[in-house]
């Protein structure tokens, strides 16, 4: 299997694929669920309840990974490692970019305004320590 160059992890990062976020419960074991995710700058964010599994997870230990596998033949995938950290700044922006990267302009405006009425997010801002992909071919 042929590895992604950093070019092709990085524009993959950047398209609205849902990925798969791990993080390390108390008992070291792994607690992963799907995800959106936003490149910001060189952190990938990712939007989730103040009293998620994954918050409380990442405040004890925040050594995360984050898989994208892609929908198609052969199969591209990515798998981030990295340390994340809870952050309260710049919520309301990021939950809107997050929705209309994923929902487009109009239903991802609809979807953010109500989402931010109703819940209390945090940011999980993950520090890539490493990178790697793969092109699915033989």
């Amino acid at each position: 299997m042929g590895r992604l160059s950093q070019r092709e992890i990085e524009s993959i990062l950047r398209e609205p694929h849902i990925s798969i976020i791990s993080t390390v419960r108390p008992d070291g074991t792994p607690h992963m669920t799907p995800v959106w995710h936003l490149v910001d700058g060189d952190q990938v964010v990712v939007a989730v309840e103040t009293t998620s599994v994954k918050a409380r997870n990442v405040r004890r230990n925040p050594h995360v990974a984050l898989c994208i596998a892609l929908n198609e033949s052969p199969q591209r995938w990515l798998l981030v490692n990295g340390t994340a950290t809870i952050a309260h700044e710049r919520i309301p922006e990021l939950v809107r970019a997050l929705s209309l990267h994923y929902l487009g302009a109009a239903e991802g405006a609809t979807y953010a305004a109500d989402v931010l009425r109703k819940l209390r997010f945090v940011l999980l801002r993950i520090t890539p320590t490493s990178m790697i992909g793969f092109d699915g071919q033989e």
